[in-house]
């Protein structure tokens, strides 16, 4: 069975060889013996097939409803969640470095990730072939 699921994995790293312009952030829940932890990973490669490694018990990735690549790695001491985007080509050296600054402290919020980075879905979809709807804003209008 181990035999069989490498196997699979590699077909999987083969069909997402997407190569795109900026490095992969990973955005990290990490789960210790000592409790949860934030961080976060850079893949400097920028291939979303880098994403499909890991050194855990168990791992699993998906694409949840938001249009991101996420993954839960099962260890001896817990379970790691990870979020995977890319870097916008329009984000400023500043913008990433104060975004990691702010995931190292706890304290990155979603429009903090989103601002600066994009979601790795609408890649992955394209390779597979199925849609993932765009998320809408509420906006409320000023009268």
């Amino acid at each position: 069975m181990y035999e069989i699921n490498s196997e699979y994995l590699g077909d999987e790293r083969m069909n997402l060889n997407v190569q795109l312009l900026q490095p992969i952030l990973v955005v990290a829940d990490i789960g210790r013996w000592d409790g949860r932890y934030d961080g976060y990973a850079e893949i400097k490669t920028g291939n979303i097939k880098d994403c499909l490694y890991s050194e855990m018990d168990m791992c699993e990735w998906y694409v949840d409803k938001y249009g991101d690549l996420r993954a839960d790695a099962v260890h001896h001491d817990g379970t790691n969640h990870y979020l995977y985007r890319v870097y916008k080509d329009t984000a400023t050296d500043s913008q990433i470095e104060n975004l990691k600054a702010k995931i190292y402290d706890g304290k990155a919020t979603r429009a903090d990730i989103t601002r600066v980075t994009r979601r790795l879905g609408d890649e992955i979809a394209a390779v597979y072939g199925f849609d993932i709807p765009r998320q809408k804003k509420n906006i409320e209008r000023a009268r």
